[in-house]
């Protein structure tokens, strides 16, 4: 169709002066469909690692604040869930992973590192079991869930921890929230969660830190070349994003 419109414009085009105006309207028609759909495309597309969902949140609706029109879509799930995803051909335009091994994963055409995250234990507010610290999730009268080892919680879990601990996990959950979950419903004694979890959840659990330099680094995997993903990616680079970053308990980068 666009063809044939086109060849109209150019015999209108011969008959003089008096039909510029309309040759003008002919030929934009004929030749600017691809701008046309270029422009409608308003939105970025984020897949984010679970112990994201919070503060993610925050920044998209901060974000969309900034930029009028155009409208952020949030998908969260274990980070490895979502590489897999992608390189199946899910339509994302920013991945940020929990880790950079998963990032490089999924052929991104820039990788940002934009936050870091340590372990922590977490409890039911009153710690019927009486853990202390991460030896003290080894004993076999206490229920113990863990991150699946395939995501970066609990790979560190796994680093952190040793044998002993891995031994002693009860549950294997697909992302961190799944973790919490099973504790905020009374199924478990005690989580190997990240810091940032203990944030999230408030009054509702109580939490000990882990005494060890392990961490993971957050990388933002830019993968699209829409100027949206490149302006949502430097957003969350932005001093108003690490702001709200840093208030949910995250290192910075």
């Amino acid at each position: 169709m666009a063809g044939a419109t086109g060849s109209r414009g150019l015999r209108a085009c011969r008959r003089g002066a008096t039909a510029l105006a309309a040759c003008g309207l002919l030929l934009a028609a004929a030749g600017c469909g691809g701008g046309s759909d270029a422009g409608e495309r308003r939105g970025v597309t984020v897949f984010a690692a679970s112990s994201l969902t919070d503060v993610f949140g925050d920044i998209a609706t901060a974000f969309e604040a900034a930029h009028p029109g155009v409208e952020v879509t949030l998908q969260f799930a274990g980070s490895s869930r979502l590489a897999t995803q992608i390189n199946a051909g899910a339509a994302a335009d920013v991945f940020a992973a929990a880790d950079e091994r998963t990032a490089a994963q999924v052929g991104a055409r820039e990788v940002t590192v934009f936050a870091r995250n340590r372990l922590a234990i977490a409890v039911p507010p009153d710690n019927p079991a009486g853990v202390t610290d991460l030896d003290s999730l080894t004993d076999r009268d206490l229920v113990l869930a863990l991150c699946a080892p395939d995501v970066p919680c609990g790979a560190l879990a796994e680093q952190v921890g040793g044998p002993r601990l891995v031994a002693a996990a009860d549950t294997r959950e697909p992302n961190v929230r799944g973790v919490l979950t099973k504790l905020l419903l009374g199924e478990v004694d005690a989580g190997v969660v990240y810091v940032t979890d203990l944030a999230a959840a408030g009054d509702a659990v109580r939490g000990f830190v882990i005494d060890h330099p392990a961490e993971v680094a957050y990388p933002l995997a830019l993968l699209s070349d829409s100027a949206e993903a490149a302006a949502f990616v430097d957003f969350v680079l932005s001093p108003q994003a690490q702001e709200l970053l840093a208030g949910a308990g995250f290192g910075a980068p």
